[in-house]
């Protein structure tokens, strides 16, 4: 069974490409306030982080999360903070996730699974319960402990550049075999997490979920769709067979992301 919503997520929730720094994100939940808008999340989305795989604030930009939580629960705000698991070649710590074996491989060619903005890299390997640990410790040193207690999972299929099935070997085994269950174990990489630090109501924003996944806490959405009229109309097929394989939370952009 999926564990129940938290009362703010249920709310509404403010969303926008992007805010880039602290004080541009804060001025927003404080004009909300001002106004006696109702609101009970707002998203720092990608690129907060100096480089992906970085798993931090950027402390030029945010030079200090822990009072900007502080300012966000005082006015009743939850902060829900993006996390990929793409990890860029030019990342601190990529040699040495690296050779602890916590990446996805190729079996051939460069070690290359996505090209972003400019810089290769490859994605951890959310199948290796030991990649798992080691990007919850990440998390839970730069984002919980400050107070962020909910996390938009993004790129969760997760998303290669080139989708060579045979090519990219995880620890439970080939993309081929295994690639579907990935969002699944990504997602329980937060929820057990959290549930270790006694969390109760853990949901997660999601992009993508296999059978299983409401167990986690997923709270999944359909991803970055096209604004037309036909695609609207595909939520509505795309929300009721979620819910029929078994996931209660599930959402849409409204308005559509694309185009």
């Amino acid at each position: 069974f999926a564990p129940q919503m938290p009362e703010y997520g249920l709310g509404f929730w403010q969303c926008k490409l992007r805010y880039w720094n602290q004080e541009q994100l804060l001025s927003v939940a404080r004009e909300y306030k001002r106004r006696k808008l109702p609101i009970d999340v707002i998203v720092c989305d990608f690129f907060h982080w100096p480089r992906l795989g970085d798993y931090c604030f950027d402390p030029e930009f945010f030079p200090d999360p822990a009072a900007m939580l502080r300012e966000l629960k005082e006015m009743g705000i939850e902060l829900l903070v993006s996390i990929w698991p793409l990890v860029s070649q030019q990342c601190e710590d990529y040699p040495n996730m690296l050779q602890k074996g916590l990446m996805v491989r190729a079996e051939y060619g460069e070690q290359i699974g996505s090209q972003f903005e400019g810089e290769d890299g490859m994605f951890l390997d959310m199948t290796n319960p030991r990649a798992r640990k080691y990007l919850w410790e990440k998390v839970r040193k730069n984002y919980y402990e400050h107070g962020v207690h909910t996390f938009w999972l993004d790129v969760a299929e997760p998303e290669y550049s080139s989708y060579d099935f045979k090519n990219f070997r995880y620890y439970m085994g080939s993309h081929q075999q295994v690639g579907n269950i990935y969002p699944q174990v990504y997602t329980r990489a937060f929820y057990d997490g959290m549930t270790e630090e006694n969390q109760e109501d853990i949901v997660s924003l999601v992009r993508c979920a296999w059978a299983g996944s409401q167990r986690y806490g997923a709270l999944l959405w359909s991803g970055d769709i096209n604004s037309r009229w036909e695609d609207f109309r595909r939520q509505i097929c795309a929300g009721l067979n979620v819910g029929c394989a078994g996931i209660p939370w599930w959402t849409t952009d409204i308005g559509g992301f694309i185009g």
